[in-house]
Formats: structure tokens, C-alpha cells, sequence
């Protein structure tokens, strides 16, 4: 089996804009730039904080009731890895003034028809006193 070419700069870029876009989209609270972020699949998976979202029907009613994210929230140890050309992973930690804990935040995106879409998602909060 051969292994993907890692982290090629142009498709990191690529992605690293798609993350970046959707972390604007996240604090401005757009809904539906936020919902085209994702694939629009029945396969389509998002562990949030609160819910489970199976399918994009489910993720876009839990996006229309959403409370919008603290606009003071801050990433922290941004990482993002590139597989070939069109799968790549993003993992981020976050901080926000109302809560004392570190979210986390894990994203599988993967090109298709010449767009970065995220397939799977899982956001969770921890103590920090629990991070190694």
C-alpha cells in the first residue's frame, strides 16, 4: 500500500482556509455558511457538546437552535494534517471567558467535486487540570 504524500503545502493551505473560513462562520453564528461546511450526506457524523447529529438533516436542526459560540472564544495548538490531496484532519483546543474548561474540537475533511467538506466531527470539554 502506498502511503499519501503529507502535508503538501498547497493542499494545506487549501484546507487550513476551509478551517479558518468555518471558525468565521462559527463566531458570526452563520448558520447556513456553517451547515455548507459539511457534507451533505444521510453518513454526515457530528458528536457535539449537547448532541449527537447523524445526517445532515439532523446536524442542520441542531445548527437552527444552536446558541451562538462566546465571539471571545480563542484557539489554542491549531493542528492540521493533509493526506494526498484530498483528506486531511483538523484538531484544535479552544477557550472561551464564560467557561473554566478547554474544548476540544476534531474535524475529518475531504475533498470532493473541488470542495473541502467536513465528514466527521466531535466537540468535548475537559478540565485543563486533566491535560497532560
Amino acid at each position: 500500500m502506498m502511503t499519501p504524500a503529507l502535508n503538501l503545502p498547497d493542499v494545506l493551505a487549501e484546507v487550513t482556509a476551509a478551517f479558518t473560513d468555518y471558525e468565521s462562520a462559527l463566531l458570526a453564528h452563520d448558520v447556513a455558511a456553517l451547515n455548507d461546511f459539511f457534507w451533505a450526506s444521510p453518513a454526515v457524523l457530528r458528536y457535539g457538546i449537547t448532541e449527537h447529529s447523524h445526517g445532515i438533516e439532523a446536524l442542520r436542526q441542531y445548527r437552527a437552535q444552536a446558541s451562538p459560540v462566546n465571539p471571545e472564544r480563542r484557539l489554542l495548538r491549531t493542528q492540521i494534517e493533509t493526506f494526498g490531496e484530498s483528506c486531511a484532519v483538523a484538531n484544535t483546543e479552544f477557550t472561551a471567558p464564560d467557561s473554566s474548561l478547554i474544548g476540544r474540537q476534531s474535524q475529518t475533511w475531504i475533498k470532493m467535486d473541488g470542495r473541502w467538506l467536513i465528514v466527521s466531527a466531535h466537540v468535548s470539554m475537559i478540565d485543563p487540570a486533566l491535560i497532560g
